[in-house]
């Protein structure tokens, strides 16, 4: 049987989708049964599901964080496809744009 425990604010599940890119929910409950924990997320309808299965991360973080991760992976993914140096220079300068945040 399972129990549903309300997850504490700043819990989210980071998703790399390869056509969509990245996207960031927040965690709402924690599912625990005698398989383990998995997180729960509200999806497009309303209902409350398990992240899809391209979720890489599930991890408490600040908005800016989660989202710096979330932007991060991305760029790792992109860097997985850059063929020239012009790609990889601008995958660095995106990635130091990330690191600066704002007003940096």
């Amino acid at each position: 049987m399972s129990e549903y425990v309300k997850a504490d604010a700043g819990w989210v599940a980071i998703e790399s989708d390869p056509e969509f890119g990245a996207k960031v929910q927040r965690v709402r409950f924690f599912e625990v049964d005698d398989e383990g924990v998995r997180p729960v997320v509200k999806n497009r309808d309303g209902w409350m599901v398990e992240p899809g299965h391209r979720t890489t991360d599930v991890i408490r973080a600040s908005g800016l964080d989660a989202i710096r991760i979330a932007a991060l992976r991305e760029l790792i993914r992109l860097a997985g496809r850059a063929r020239t140096q012009k790609q990889m220079d601008g995958i660095a300068e995106a990635q130091a744009l990330i690191m600066r945040g704002p007003g940096g």
